[in-house]
């Protein structure tokens, strides 16, 4: 399994902090703003402090397509498929061989009920926690009662905006560290009035579905 991180994130360059955070302590709260990269590479560096042995290490997304969409990712950054799951609403793709898995707030909230210890799990990631919906408040507060009856769960809050102090001191003054964010470029594009590319029977949805094809098709390529 491979489980270095892409040097061009800007996570990776407080790898060695966040390792030795995970492994001096219980719970771990990481700033980290959109682009840095902690959602893929928060569960590998888990992985090298230790995590994953006893159990999995479960990471909770906001929204189903999140939590699909990652999974695909870190499957194919570690190269073992085979290790890295996905459970949904009504869509189980995790298995005995699983280490690493993605979940939604909601399931795991669910896994609460016939698991109370939520003994499966190693180590824990609430990620996106300053969405706060009644999910991850109800996750947080049972996590809080929960860590000092599982002394050997690590949970790492993770977020882009939340007040990391008020959080930290939640979790018994937990260790802060932020992560620098990355930035990319945007241009605006003007697309082609309709009746003048010949679309003026297409729908709007065919319209923009066909603006993103010409956008990606361009060099060199993009999502």
């Amino acid at each position: 399994m491979r489980l270095s991180s892409p040097p061009a994130l800007p996570i990776a360059e407080r790898r060695d902090d966040i390792i030795a955070a995970l492994k001096a302590h219980q719970c771990l709260i990481l700033i980290g703003d959109t682009g840095s990269g902690k959602t893929t590479q928060l569960p590998k560096m888990c992985l090298e402090a230790g995590c994953g042995r006893r159990g999995m290490i479960g990471c909770t997304q906001p929204r189903r397509i999140a939590a699909l969409s990652v999974a695909e990712r870190v499957a194919e950054e570690t190269g073992a498929p085979q290790a890295v799951g996905c459970k949904i609403r009504f869509h189980d793709q995790t298995s005995k061989d699983t280490r690493i898995k993605f979940m939604t707030d909601g399931v795991l909230l669910a896994e609460t009920r016939s698991d109370r210890k939520l003994s499966q799990y190693d180590a824990l990631i609430i990620d996106e926690a300053h969405e706060r919906g009644l999910n991850i408040d109800f996750l947080l507060g049972y996590l809080k009662r929960l860590l000092p009856e599982r002394p050997e769960l690590k949970l790492v809050i993770s977020s882009a905006t939340i007040d990391a102090e008020r959080f930290s001191a939640h979790f018994d003054h937990a260790p802060i560290i932020t992560v620098a964010g990355r930035g990319f470029p945007i241009t605006t594009e003007y697309w082609a009035d309709e009746a003048e590319a010949g679309e003026a029977d297409n729908s709007h949805v065919e319209r923009a579905a066909a603006a993103v094809r010409a956008l990606a098709d361009r060099p060199p390529g993009g999502d």
